[in-house]
């Protein structure tokens, strides 16, 4: 996976000596966390993934993308197995990432077509780049900085207000683990759909 923050971040943030690696392992571990914690708290992610995702048959030129951020199309199958070049469709909105939809453009011959059967479900396939953005924007890394050193201090005794969980298997960080100045941020970003 991707943490939204480096060991080296999170040293400097923390006020931890680089060279003191003992707590490496835990501090990847906890950095892991808090980013995977923004994952779920957003509904997005803050990385791009390279993933092909199924989509059925829309009303209209446009097809509305409400379950993942799109950033960029690699490869665009429609539902009758054609593949559509970048010239016959445009990504909305035009000057900004992330994309919510894919519009077949007014000039095209093309339109969203079903299976050859009729089937008009989960038939137009897009493999591409999946996310927020390519990389976690400022705030984000701040937010995943904030809660990691919270979650780390914890683990001393210090900054006991929220509880947590350690587990054989890796960190468990919940939202509770969130400190107030992060929520503001998390709000931001959240995906509403």
């Amino acid at each position: 996976m991707t943490a939204y923050a480096s060991i080296t971040d999170f040293k400097n943030y923390a006020r931890i000596e680089s060279t003191d690696t003992t707590d490496d392992a835990v501090i990847g571990d906890i950095l892991e966390g808090a980013s995977r914690l923004i994952d779920t708290e957003t509904r997005r992610t803050f990385f791009a993934r390279i993933e092909t995702r199924k989509y059925d048959v829309p009303d209209g030129n446009t097809l509305y993308i409400e379950d993942d951020d799109l950033l960029a199309i690699t490869t665009l199958t429609n539902g009758d197995d054609t593949t559509l070049a970048s010239t016959e469709y445009i990504l909305l909105p035009a000057n900004a990432n992330p994309k919510y939809a894919v519009k077949i453009k007014d000039s095209s011959a093309y339109s969203w077509e079903a299976e050859s059967d009729g089937n008009n479900e989960q038939v137009i396939e897009i493999l591409g780049s999946w996310g927020y953005s390519y990389s976690p924007p400022a705030d984000i890394v701040e937010a995943c900085l904030q809660i990691a050193t919270a979650f780390y201090h914890r683990r001393f005794g210090e900054n006991m207000a929220a509880e947590s969980t350690l587990t054989a298997g890796g960190v468990m960080i919940t939202p509770r683990d969130v400190p107030a100045s992060v929520r503001t941020i998390l709000m931001n970003y959240a995906r509403l759909a």
